[in-house]
């Protein structure tokens, strides 16, 4: 009975661990890539790595030698953000959790914001960021990798920079349409979440029902 009950645990641990979702190692950037010279969309991937406490607020810095003349934020619930200028000049983006909840322990969220316009003459920009947490604490993710084999401890997020977006017309894409099309991806994503988060929970039910039947016919 021993031995069965002890390959039932050891199978329940090894699926526990094949279904459990990997965790997000860092502040990034996902999804499409904004087009050189023109207005794009970026979302940010923040991860809480913290055990203990909430990630309440997020900064990007954008680099001084990067002119951006316009941002937007795509709304978030919860969440307010703030656009910062120096004349012309877009200098950060901020989010604040309103109710200093924010995103707990093992959560993540999605900051998206369009701007622009995107330098013509690079293929990359880094976005220094700045995670709050609500203990007081905060990580700086403004590392950039020095060559394509380092990897920083706390890599800032890269933009990608593509070909110039734009329409069927010819036109280049504005804050509108990149927003709107934003808004149909989160709206797809989350969709998808929570379907993955139903199967998953659908294969722990398994899992711990076979486990039980297991340990019954061993008695």
């Amino acid at each position: 009975m021993r031995t069965r009950l002890t390959a039932v645990l050891l199978l329940g641990a090894t699926l526990t661990l094949i279904i459990a979702p990997p965790a997000q190692a860092h502040v990034r950037v996902e999804g499409s890539s904004p087009g050189k010279g023109g207005y794009g969309l970026v979302r940010l991937t923040v991860p809480t790595e913290s055990d203990t406490a909430s990630t309440i607020g997020l900064t990007v810095t954008i680099p001084d030698d990067v002119t951006l003349s316009s941002a937007r934020v795509l709304p978030i619930p919860g969440w307010s953000a703030t656009v910062s200028t120096t004349g012309q000049r877009v200098t950060t983006i901020t989010w604040t959790a309103e109710d200093k909840k924010g995103l707990g322990p093992a959560e993540f969220g999605l900051f998206t914001f369009s701007a622009g316009p995107w330098p013509k003459d690079r293929d990359e920009v880094p976005l220094p960021t700045t995670q709050r947490y609500s203990d007081g604490t905060s990580v700086e993710w403004n590392e950039v990798a020095v060559d394509a084999v380092s990897e920083p401890e706390h890599p800032a997020p890269i933009v990608t920079l593509g070909e110039a977006a734009t329409d069927h017309h010819g036109a280049v894409t504005t804050h509108e349409t990149q927003l709107a099309a934003s808004e149909q991806q989160t709206e797809e994503d989350t969709d998808g979440n929570g379907t993955e988060l139903a199967q998953w929970a659908l294969i722990g039910i398994a899992v711990i029902l076979a486990a039980s039947a297991a340990a019954r016919r061993g008695r």
